[in-house]
């Protein structure tokens, strides 16, 4: 009885000891499948809209968000340059200035998701009373596939 109480003791402070030892926290998540895995450059534009996307280090990012410029004439109506929050994408200059009602960013993924590319269009002239049209916000979320 008593080698049973002592292995019973025994076999309690080895689980202790085990789920001491373990690391805290969640556990990693899998990666996520690329959206495209050829590596190619990924377009989105106004009706990519809320999109999650998965991309590869080194893949590229295109970002094009257009107006109607002879609708809405003045910049100060058109998207509002494009942002991105987080470490994984990094800007890359535009080949050429875009025509008027486009605004538009590249990027490039160098480091470990996620991150937001964001923008937002705000139809009322930045002058003058508020015309009371609400702020279109624009939204994109990446990850980055792990180990590739």
């Amino acid at each position: 009885m008593r080698t049973r109480s002592l292995l019973a003791a025994a076999a309690t402070a080895v689980t202790a000891a085990l789920s001491l030892a373990a690391p805290a926290g969640p556990a990693a998540t899998p990666s996520c499948a690329p959206t495209d895995p050829t590596g190619r450059p990924v377009r989105l534009g106004n009706a990519d809209n809320g999109r999650t996307l998965c991309l590869l280090r080194r893949q590229r990012l295109h970002v094009t968000l257009t107006v109607d410029a002879t609708r809405y004439p003045n910049p100060a109506n058109w998207w509002k340059p494009i942002t991105t929050s987080g470490t994984a994408l990094t800007p890359v200059p535009l080949p050429a200035l875009p025509p008027p009602g486009v605004t538009a960013a590249s990027f490039v993924v160098t480091g470990a998701g996620p991150a937001t590319v964001t923008s937002y269009w705000d139809i009322c002239p930045q002058t003058g009373p508020p015309c009371g049209a609400p702020v279109l916000l624009w939204q994109a979320t990446v990850e980055v596939a792990h180990g590739r």
